[in-house]
């Protein structure tokens, strides 16, 4: 992925509700942020919630630096711990690669739910294929 040209616009989406960094030794070694106002029916018939109760995981990153730390894991419970808190179904979408962020999420017990095109586009106009997970269980959150 390429940094943005303008990364505190992209680090604050619209309809951020809270955000969270790691830090180590003053660097910032990662970043997540819940995004509330999804509109998703598919993605809410499958938790059983209404639309306005999902809330979206967004702009979850570890640098190379940080990573083997847990800090994504750590960054995740943090976010699950808000939404469940404020009653809200987190959820998330990651780029469909099998890569690492795949197997995190599905080892900390996130549940795919659906698998779509993106609604963004890469630098090259290109719409990539994601996977759609929600949370697991408030309880379950922190493995």
């Amino acid at each position: 992925m390429y940094w943005p040209t303008d990364p505190t616009q992209w680090l604050s989406p619209t309809g951020c509700l809270s955000a969270w960094v790691a830090e180590a030794g003053g660097i910032i070694t990662g970043h997540v942020c819940v995004v509330g106002g999804v509109e998703d029916p598919v993605v809410a018939s499958a938790a059983g919630v209404h639309s306005n109760r999902l809330a979206t995981v967004s702009r979850l990153f570890v640098a190379p630096a940080g990573r083997g730390r847990r800090l994504g894991a750590s960054m995740l419970a943090a976010a699950s711990s808000y939404a469940s808190a404020l009653g809200l179904q987190l959820m998330l979408d990651v780029v469909d690669d099998g890569g690492p962020a795949v197997a995190l999420y599905e080892r900390l017990g996130w549940r795919l739910v659906d698998r779509r095109l993106a609604d963004w586009t890469t630098q090259e106009g290109d719409r990539l294929h994601v996977r759609i997970y929600l949370a697991p269980p408030a309880n379950d959150a922190a493995k």
